[in-house]
């Protein structure tokens, strides 16, 4: 599942992937300044199963980024699901 964030210059990017094991991610820049051209950018995704966001460093074009390698990249980073309440 691949949700295109409004993009462009000036403003945030977002999207949604959806992992291996079936939880939808919801990624977004984690600042508003402009992507630049082969700076990498810190990106900010949060699922409902996962108490705490996930901050990753990805390349410039991660809009781009195949929804796999995307949701891949977030799996290998992740804690396990939270289960129960707190």
């Amino acid at each position: 599942m691949q949700d295109w964030g409004e993009g462009g210059e000036g403003q945030m990017n977002s999207r949604k992937v959806t992992d291996a094991d079936g939880r939808t991610w919801a990624c977004r820049q984690d600042d508003a300044a402009p992507v630049k051209e082969g700076q990498d950018v810190s990106i900010l995704c949060t699922t409902a199963t996962v108490y705490v966001p996930l901050r990753l460093t990805v390349g410039w074009q991660w809009m781009k980024m195949a929804d796999n390698g995307l949701a891949r990249l977030i799996a290998a980073a992740s804690p396990a699901p939270r289960t129960g309440t707190l």
